[in-house]
């Protein structure tokens, strides 16, 4: 359950220049060193058992690029400042029910949006035509829609309603995020640009101590929600989440509505992108919602995205290609390969298992040399995660996340599943990360 928390707005307010030009330097500093590590690591003493020491090279090539992937979401943060507001919006707000999903998570939603302060009007979109949830409807005087024919999951859902809704802007929220009443009040003044498509704000989590599961997945996002999101803002490749974001009507019309698929958030950014509508990320924690608490609902959860990513970087990133700018094709290639994590680990597991077998040594090394090369680039590359913990936006989020990366490691096996299941077009159902187990 979401704990109570104060209206008080957590936010990061600032960003010190000093603060940008150290993380630099230590950027700098650790590819100096990745590039000694990887001259030394590939000379030609160095090479055992060919044909393993390749498939070597290339898990670890691959696990370095995502750390430069890392390090390029530290090297330009920005903040954006809010215009000022001369123009009054009409707006909707809009949340989501499934069969099965916890009734009262569902109203204790729908009475946070309707005690957002700005004037809006309020939708559910039941997919269940509960009559429980139409009548807690009624009495909160919140629009409830549904509909007959289920198709496209929750993007159908949500087109279904914006058919009868007519606000300039909304608002869609998962049933699981509590809004502050000041929501609509700290993201409307950017909508004063007419080429902002979307805002989008930080996912908080309300129960992220409720067990090591939710504490490992929520440690997980902290990093993506501070300084890489925040990065994101200056390359205009804000991602949009479906959990907390706010489109511009205009700009989901002009895509035929909230795109659909297993990650129907990424794949609404990246049309909205490619049709030029420009994006906005304020480091603000405006809802809380709640993270996997159990293995079985956080599986579910990261094999519905590894398998989504993978479907909008094999099938509809090609076809967008020509249309973003280069950053653009840069985040939208680069953000689903987190996922190829799955096969990655697989090679791990599968390089001592063929070296024992065959009896060969794929890499012949002192260990005294390794340690020489590789421990100072360990223990920078910690240094500069660290140091941009400075952009984390609550001090329980910082720390080594040793549950969020142990979790990840144990969970390999379902990125890999997902990526077989996109290469050969297996279909995965599109099912609402449960929220009780």
């Amino acid at each position: 359950m979401i704990k109570s928390y104060k209206e008080e707005i957590i936010k990061i307010s600032k960003i010190k220049k000093n603060d940008i030009w150290v993380i630099r330097l230590l950027i700098l500093g650790g590819l100096a060193l990745m590039g000694l590590f990887v001259w030394w690591f590939i000379k030609p003493d160095h090479v055992g058992y060919e044909p393993i020491f390749w498939l070597l090279t290339s898990a670890l090539l691959f696990k370095l690029v995502k750390m430069i992937h890392e390090w390029y979401h530290y090297w330009d943060l920005s903040i954006p400042v809010a215009p000022k507001s001369t123009k009054k919006f009409t707006v909707d707000v809009l949340t989501t029910a499934c069969p099965g999903e916890p009734q009262e998570m569902i109203i204790r939603t729908l009475r946070a949006m309707k005690a957002i302060r700005y004037p809006h009007t309020s939708y559910l979109c039941d997919e269940g035509n509960d009559p429980e949830l139409k009548k807690i409807c009624d009495e909160l005087d919140v629009v409830h829609v549904t509909r007959i024919e289920k198709t496209n999951a929750k993007a159908g859902n949500i087109n279904n309603a914006l058919q009868q809704a007519s606000g300039e802007i909304c608002l869609i929220l998962d049933p699981d995020h509590v809004p502050v009443p000041e929501f609509l009040d700290r993201v409307l003044p950017y909508f004063e640009d007419p080429d902002i498509g979307f805002v989008q704000c930080v996912q908080g989590y309300g129960n992220q101590s409720e067990s090591i599961i939710a504490r490992g997945a929520a440690e997980q996002t902290y990093h993506f929600y501070g300084p890489m999101m925040m990065c994101m803002n200056s390359y205009g490749t804000v991602q949009a989440i479906g959990a907390n974001c706010t489109f511009r009507r205009n700009a989901l019309d002009s895509i035929g509505g909230h795109a659909a698929g297993l990650s129907e958030d990424m794949h609404t950014a990246m049309q909205l992108h490619a049709k030029g509508w420009k994006s906005v990320y304020i480091p603000e924690v405006l809802t809380r919602g709640l993270v996997p608490a159990t293995l079985s609902a956080y599986y579910k959860q990261q094999l519905k995205w590894s398998r989504g990513t993978f479907e909008l970087l094999f099938r509809v990133f090609p076809k967008l290609y020509k249309n973003f700018t280069w950053r653009q094709k840069i985040h939208y290639f680069t953000i689903p390969l987190y996922f190829l994590f799955g096969l990655i680990n697989f090679v791990d597991i599968l390089i001592p298992l063929l070296a024992l077998s065959l009896a060969e040594v794929p890499w012949e090394i002192q260990l005294g040399n390794f340690a020489m090369f590789f421990f100072p680039l360990c223990i920078l590359s910690m240094i500069i995660r660290l140091f941009a913990q400075r952009w984390l936006l609550e001090k329980h989020e910082r720390g080594f996340h040793l549950a969020g990366g142990i979790l990840r490691t144990a969970t390999w096996w379902i990125f890999l599943v997902g990526l077989i299941y996109a290469i050969f077009n297996i279909k995965v159902p599109y099912i609402p990360t449960p929220k009780e187990d």
